[in-house]
């Protein structure tokens, strides 16, 4: 009498566990492909589709994660991301180069905004505590990425440091905002002790040569890594990563001058984020997962571009450890998305070890 309701019971368990493996394991995408960019290097890539309709990606090189020798590469699509070219060299100072957002300007230049460190011991180990130069930094191309100006500050003193991120973009007007983040505004009655990150957008109505501090996101949470787009109507859309944990959604209908109050959109430790606008209007997030299963996930909105976590999706989930991600995503001609990525080590494709890593797939209709 008692065998029946042991078996019911062990059937509710394991529709539990069933249920709860499948919410926690979503589905890849329809038709997912996978392929390497560039091993040994790859960090931070940013993704841009050129005018010429190559595919291009800034990454970093030089050094792992972080080391004084880091420098910033460029590699080409010609085939929709189907093979790539070599690295070409976009900047490398005697110091670390990072941190690179990436556009083109309405005149055809390449633009690569950066991050330059000198705070290395005589060890070569990093030590953000030291009084060493740091400073930010913006390279050109007008060859279409074989050579590069030599790099140009930007005045970032009145927020103490700048660090650029994410896709540059180019408005109709041909000026160029690009995300900066840094320190709260200078002033001499507001001597800030501690690091409080602030996130910016900077404006350039000269083709990217210069810049000016133009907006803030927000100015009521800690923010930085923020990625941009601008929707067809002329709204901007903001998705910043939090230090407490998170990326947070924010909009401006005023060309990036002001902003409103963001909404958060992924847990903790799911960061940064990347935008861009699908065919059909929705717009595709994709976003680091420092999460194990670690990797690469993507999340797609509803018509009226409300996002819902529990509809995203996986990408890549072999990553060994947490140093992973930073997913930059451009539209394929035939309607596909490719999804560049960095990881320093996967299960799946163990010779790869340090890698940027390209994926094709469809993305999901409604």
């Amino acid at each position: 009498m008692k065998a029946r309701p042991i078996r019911f019971c062990l059937a509710l368990l394991l529709s539990f566990l069933t249920c709860s493996l499948t919410w926690a394991d979503p589905a890849k995408p329809k038709g997912l492909k996978r392929s390497l960019v560039v091993s040994g290097q790859g960090y931070f890539p940013v993704a841009i589709r050129l005018q010429d309709k190559r595919i291009a990606v800034v990454l970093r090189g030089g050094a792992p994660h972080l080391g004084i020798k880091g420098r910033l590469d460029i590699v080409f699509s010609e085939d929709e991301g189907k093979t790539w070219s070599k690295p070409i060299v976009v900047n490398d100072s005697p110091v670390d180069d990072r941190n690179p957002a990436f556009g083109q300007a309405a005149n055809g230049d390449l633009v690569v905004g950066f991050w330059r460190t000198a705070n290395y011991d005589d060890k070569g180990r990093y030590d953000p505590n030291l009084d060493k130069p740091r400073n930010t930094w913006v390279t050109r191309s007008s060859d279409g990425g074989k050579t590069w100006s030599e790099a140009v500050e930007i005045d970032v003193s009145d927020i103490g440091w700048g660090s650029p991120f994410g896709k540059i973009l180019t408005l109709p007007d041909q000026s160029m905002l690009m995300a900066i983040y840094g320190g709260p505004v200078q002033t001499k009655d507001n001597k800030v002790q501690r690091r409080q990150d602030h996130s910016y957008v900077y404006r350039s109505i000269d083709h990217g040569k210069t810049w000016r501090r133009y907006g803030e996101c927000s100015n009521n949470m800690q923010l930085n890594e923020t990625a941009l787009l601008a929707l067809p109507s002329g709204k901007l859309l903001a998705a910043m990563r939090a230090r407490a944990g998170g990326v947070w959604l924010a909009s401006s209908d005023d060309g990036g001058k002001s902003w409103s109050q963001p909404k958060r959109i992924t847990p903790a430790n799911v960061h940064p984020a990347d935008l861009i606008l699908l065919p059909d209007r929705r717009i595709l997030l994709t976003v680091g997962y420092r999460l194990k299963p670690f990797g690469v996930r993507g999340l797609i909105s509803d018509a009226k571009g409300e996002f819902n976590w529990e509809d995203h999706f996986v990408l890549v989930d072999d990553a060994i450890g947490g140093d992973c991600g930073y997913p930059s995503s451009v539209l394929l001609q035939d309607g596909r998305v490719l999804t560049v990525y960095y990881a320093t080590r996967v299960t799946t494709h163990r010779p790869w070890g340090i890698h940027c890593g390209a994926l094709i797939y469809h993305p999901r209709s409604e």
